[in-house]
């Protein structure tokens, strides 16, 4: 096995390992983006009950009053909690982009070994092909 399909396999392999970094780095924003619009529902609707808290002219008795409030504090906990995955999933997706990069330089860096080493092939190829050539008339002379 020649040089060239020896690196080839290599550079297909860290073509593969390109590709699943690029796969690891969409499902990671999709992950980070499904975070992102659920602290923005549970915001909005955190801001939804709070307006209506604080709303003038309606009365409401103590008791719902108190159990908005409990309702307010649970929603500000979860908002808490979802705002430490939205940072998570961010860190994920910085790192997995990081190892993206690092896997598309390194499968190119082969490609470009490999392109290197196919026109070396090619021209050592074509130097004994011309060689052959020129050296087959000696070899007819000294046949006769």
């Amino acid at each position: 096995m020649i040089r060239s399909q020896r690196l080839k396999r290599i550079a297909v392999l860290g073509d593969v390992q390109k590709t699943l970094a690029a796969q690891r780095l969409a499902a990671a924003r999709g992950r980070h983006e499904a975070n992102q619009r659920k602290l923005e529902d549970f915001q909005r609707y955190r801001q939804e009950y709070a307006r209506s808290l604080s709303a003038p002219g309606q009365l409401a008795r103590a008791a719902v009053m108190c159990e908005t409030r409990r309702f307010l504090g649970q929603l500000e906990r979860t908002i808490s909690a979802l705002e430490s995955m939205v940072a998570r999933s961010q860190g994920e997706c910085a790192n997995d982009l990081t190892a993206w990069k690092r896997e598309a330089q390194r499968a190119n860096v082969l490609i470009e070994i490999l392109e290197r080493c196919v026109r070396s092939e090619d021209h050592a190829r074509e130097g004994r092909l011309q060689r052959e050539i020129d050296d087959r008339p000696r070899l007819l002379a000294a046949l006769d």
